[in-house]
């Protein structure tokens, strides 16, 4: 079953709205404005947001310089639903899924706290594009694939995947596989950063330390606290998001095609990359 329109909820002309009428306030009144023109009039997307993350009680820090921030807003706003319609139908074909309800996709403003999650709207299964973070098409491209691969995976499932190490290497994995496959051909750290600056040398880092990434990963299986330090916002050795990259070079190892590893249980996911892990010696 083709998607031929997707499901998109806009709510940035809301946050433009209350960026120039903002932008000369002190951060107090910014604050409440945010408050009042903003997020008031979009609970169900913040209700979400916030379960997933954020802080709905710190005054956020997109209201610090709204002038940049609306500047970016205004530059992704008209070019997302477009990218959003381009790249869905791709990653269904990826996936090899047919007859399943597609995702809600929003564009909303955040915190600062994500560039785009899945969460649920209402009920709905939605992947919250956070535009704040807009890097530019080519990069958004990438990041759509990747969430939009997760929001199909969680439909599939049938309920919110869990949280542990293993399985969120296997989700991540997929959703670095299956971006590569959609949007070919862009810069490795793309598939990583979406074109978020200041990261050139995290690549090469990780390369050059995938031995130790990944013992470390094996030995933090069953570590409280481990998902956090690798693919939140904790550190390993100083270094953020390292289980991204090793979440891609066991899925990449892992000898079965998209549709199959989609398909696969939170077990047999699990016991996939412990398998893999196992392997390294």
């Amino acid at each position: 079953m083709a998607v031929d329109v997707a499901r998109i909820l806009d709510t940035t002309p809301d946050f433009v709205a209350l960026a120039r009428a903002a932008f000369l306030k002190d951060r107090v009144t910014r604050g409440v404005l945010w408050e009042e023109r903003y997020r008031a009039r979009h609970p169900e997307v913040f209700a979400a947001y916030f379960a997933t993350y954020g802080d709905p009680e710190q005054v956020p820090a997109v209201t610090h310089k709204l002038s940049d921030v609306r500047r970016t807003v205004e530059q992704a706003a008209p070019v997302m639903p477009g990218l959003i319609e381009e790249v869905e139908p791709a990653v269904r074909d990826a996936l090899g899924l047919d007859d399943l309800p597609e995702p809600l996709h929003v564009l909303m403003v955040g915190t600062f706290s994500t560039n785009a999650c899945v969460a649920r709207v209402d009920g709905d299964v939605a992947v919250l594009h956070c535009l704040e973070w807009f890097g530019g098409r080519d990069p958004a491209r990438v990041l759509v694939a990747h969430e939009d691969t997760h929001a199909w995976h969680e439909t599939l499932l049938g309920a919110r995947p869990p949280e542990d190490l293993a399985w969120t290497a296997f989700a991540e994995g997929l959703a670095i596989r299956v971006s590569r496959e959609v949007v070919p051909d862009r810069p490795p750290a793309d598939y990583f950063w979406y074109g978020v600056g200041g990261f050139e040398d995290w690549l090469p880092w990780c390369e050059e330390h995938r031995d130790f990434l990944m013992t470390a990963f094996r030995d933090a299986l069953d570590a409280e606290g481990a998902t956090e330090a690798f693919f939140g916002a904790g550190f390993v050795d100083e270094q953020w998001r390292t289980g991204f990259y090793v979440a891609d070079q066991l899925v990449s190892g892992l000898g079965a095609d998209t549709p199959e590893l989609v398909r696969m249980g939170v077990d047999e996911g699990r016991e996939a990359i412990r398998a893999a892990l196992r392997d390294i010696g």
